[in-house]
């Protein structure tokens, strides 16, 4: 048999031409049966002018013998045979069928009279005159506003709008996530209906505010991918192509090894910036625009987005105090946290350690699903998965992909990642992303659809057809195809023709972080809660002290080599705080880079790894102030003594932290610090006495941090003999604290430029 559209030669019992994705027409099939179908389009059988039902929705199909059978047509919001949603289903008269979940289709009336229209979907909704009169309309998440959005990142009164003659102005009221206009948070805009506005993250459209009826307004996001493509040098990881995400999706993204599935995932959800072509959401560009969508883009990684010494109520609660800040009460987010585990079915486990695969805490299923949690605190409307069921059993691999089925029937866009493919998965995405080999776009459409596209009796059988045919071919034949017109082109068109946005006239607001002090507070309690439970860690470094000052004590106790007892002192606090903060960043990347693109404040984080690392450097040296005390008779107080080595020991962690922003594994990171140490020992002024050192090579001793602790403490006991015997300038306090603090500081700048560098 013959397709009709390409004329390629195909099976005869095939339903779709593997070649252009035509559905084949079954020549025998009776002429007395009929196909109605619904949807907002003008071109349709039954036009329902609703927001929530996209331009063809679904048909109705009545055989020739009277059985109905109802296909959703690669909806946004679905169709719902008595509850479940479903891709194609025969149905009886008396079932309940619904687009989206609050459509009822009166499927009697709808046979029997075709231009009948229904109450709980009228072809045109009544104006809203109760807003069309107001010359103030409140918007924000509690229910005394005029709108009322219900999502977490709304502000209690987020925005106003205000009539101004004929036009209308948005005003923010101090909002703690921002109203944003084309992409730009402003504290007060004019705006027009051609602008895209974002309440928080939750688009609001100008067009349809005055015709809603529902008092609670839901966020309506379109995610599209124009001309993505990423390339590495010469290489080509994904070529160009298009995509569009709508809520209500579950996508599942395949394909070889290799074949760019999580580069792509990458670009859509902003991570990752292509090399060609942008994403936008609601017609605004993500990576151009990253902070006015912030906490609508969930992402969860292969790696853990979890500190495993927490509980996983603790990880919920911090997660949500960062991200949400005191936006919410007490009460809701305890509210709102109590959900989330109800629905991920972790509410026996809330008080469980997370732990890890090495140190057992929670099953593996259960850590999957903690990892899922973390992003559902800012209840986001895309979420993306890299690989969320590797690794675990069958059992646990049904509940997540379950669970997120679930999210999507709440008017969630879930897209992952998955090597798993069998039946069982097919049978609960919506649909199917297939990337061939050279990152080539193969496939995008219903996934029911997907193993009579390629012909396959088997839908493992689909990485046959990846791997046997040549890349280019697929990507042809699918750009060529009904499912390329009807999934990604049409809707292409119409997001071009309804997001041709115009320049804000506004009042800009430049900062889009949150509440940095209040992070900062959050951030030092989760590091040092962390610092506390991880016990052997713990150990070991309150133990360093008391072990390096009891040799000092073993070795120094009838000694008076006071210049070699204070410079096995500053190296010593040299070498504790640089081991202190040597991993704190480079073991919790992938937390970091989650968070900071959930809003997280750099300075915020930054400066609370040095609170708390700094407490623990001012203990230790504390330790061998008191062990210096009871082994020798020195000059120097005992409160001088231990506040000199608290500033070498922070100026240290300082270089510890740029150390660990720099390298890549915590192991890199410990093998460095004694490499970085090496040069303190030699140029320090002990092994070889300053004043000797030859010329040219001082200076270079000038960038040695022992060298300028090491003085200090020489000029602090107050030995004319020890300063001329090494080289020292008697005169050179002021100077040593001064260059202390200023390596200090570099430190931290480079550290910032690391990190913000590794953010973009």
């Amino acid at each position: 048999m013959r397709c009709f559209r390409c004329n390629k030669s195909i099976d005869n019992d095939s339903q779709f031409c593997v070649f252009c994705g035509a559905k084949v027409v079954n020549q025998s099939a009776k002429t007395d049966s009929e196909t109605i179908r619904i949807g907002r389009a003008l071109d349709n059988d039954h036009v329902l002018n609703n927001p929530r039902v996209s331009l063809h929705h679904c048909e109705l199909h009545v055989d020739s013998m009277g059985k109905l059978s109802i296909k959703d047509v690669d909806s946004s919001n679905g169709v719902f045979v008595n509850g479940e949603r479903i891709a194609e289903r025969k149905i009886k008269v008396d079932d309940i069928v619904s687009l989206g979940k609050s459509i009822i289709l009166d499927i009697g009336s709808l046979i029997s009279d075709r231009s009948q229209t229904y109450s709980d979907s009228e072809v045109v909704h009544k104006p809203n005159t109760g807003l069309i009169n107001k010359d103030k309309i409140n918007i924000g998440r509690d229910h005394d506003n005029d709108i009322r959005i219900s999502n977490i990142r709304v502000s209690r009164h987020h925005a106003r709008l205000e009539r101004i003659g004929v036009a209308w102005q948005i005003i923010d009221l101090d909002s703690a996530n921002g109203t944003f206009v084309n992409g730009i948070r402003v504290k007060n805009s004019i705006i027009s209906e051609q602008d895209s506005i974002t309440v928080g993250g939750v688009p609001l459209d100008l067009i349809s505010l005055f015709s809603r009826e529902l008092p609670d307004w839901s966020a309506d996001l379109n995610l599209s991918g124009e001309n993505l493509s990423f390339k590495v040098g010469n290489k080509t990881i994904v070529e160009p192509l298009n995509i569009c995400l709508q809520p209500g999706q579950f996508i599942g993204l395949i394909g070889p090894s290799g074949c760019g599935k999580t580069t792509l995932m990458m670009m859509l959800n902003g991570y990752l910036k292509p090399s060609s072509g942008n994403v936008y959401i609601n017609g605004v560009s993500l990576h151009h625009n990253p902070q006015a969508f912030q906490g609508q883009i969930g992402y969860v990684p292969q790696d853990d987005i979890i500190h495993r010494e927490l509980t996983v109520e603790e990880s919920l609660l911090y997660t949500s105090k960062l991200r949400l800040g005191d936006n919410i009460t007490d009460h809701e987010r305890s509210h709102q946290i109590a959900q989330i585990l109800d629905a991920l079915g972790l509410t026996m486990v809330k008080d469980t350690l997370i732990g890890s695969p090495e140190k057992k805490g929670v099953s593996g299923g259960q850590r999957k699903r903690v990892n899922m949690a973390q992003e559902l605190v800012t209840e986001p409307l895309f979420y993306f998965l890299d690989e969320p069921t590797s690794g675990l059993d069958p059992r646990s691999d049904k509940e997540v992909m379950k669970l997120l089925s679930d999210l999507t029937r709440r008017g969630h866009a879930v897209l992952l990642t998955t090597h798993k493919i069998d039946a069982l998965n097919f049978s609960i995405f919506t649909h199917l992303l297939i990337l061939s080999p050279g990152g080539k776009l193969a496939y995008f459409g219903p996934a029911c659809d997907a193993v009579p596209y390629f012909g396959v009796s088997r839908p493992e059988d689909i990485f046959d057809v990846l791997e046997g045919t040549e890349s280019g071919h697929l990507q042809q034949n699918y750009l060529q195809s009904n499912y390329y017109q009807a999934c990604i082109q049409s809707r292409m068109i119409k997001f071009n023709e309804s997001n041709t946005k115009t320049d804000s006239r506004a009042d800009v607001v430049h900062s889009v972080q949150a509440d940095a002090f209040h992070q900062f507070l959050v951030l030092c309690q989760r590091t040092f809660l962390v610092k506390c439970r991880d016990h052997f860690s713990a150990a070991v470094l309150l133990l360093q002290a008391p072990i390096i000052g009891l040799f000092i004590y073993l070795v120094f106790k009838s000694s008076e080599s006071f210049q070699a007892l204070y410079f096995v002192l500053v190296v010593a606090a040299i070498w504790l705080g640089c081991s202190n903060s040597a991993r704190e960043i480079v073991s919790e990347q992938t937390i970091f880079k989650r968070e900071q693109k959930a809003s997280l404040s750099l300075d915020a984080y930054l400066w609370s790894k040095i609170c708390v690392l700094s407490m623990l450097c001012m203990l230790q040296c504390l330790i061998l102030s008191l062990f210096t005390l009871l082994t020798v008779s020195i000059n120097i107080s005992f409160g001088l003594l231990f506040i000199a080595l608290s500033l070498t020991s922070i100026a240290a962690l300082t270089m510890g932290l740029l150390l660990s922003a720099v390298v890549k594994t915590g192991e890199t990171a410990m093998a460095i610090v004694p490499v970085a140490l090496i040069p303190q020992v030699i140029l320090g002024g002990l092994i070889v006495p300053f004043g000797s050192i030859p010329e040219g090579v001082n200076i270079l001793a000038g960038f040695m941090l022992s060298r300028w602790a090491f003085e200090l403490l020489i000029v602090l006991e107050n030995s004319s003999f020890l300063t001329d015997r090494i080289g020292f300038n008697s005169n050179n306090l002021p100077i040593d604290l001064v260059l202390i603090l200023i390596m200090s500081v570099s430190f931290i700048f480079l550290t910032r430029i690391v990190l913000n560098k590794k953010m973009r």
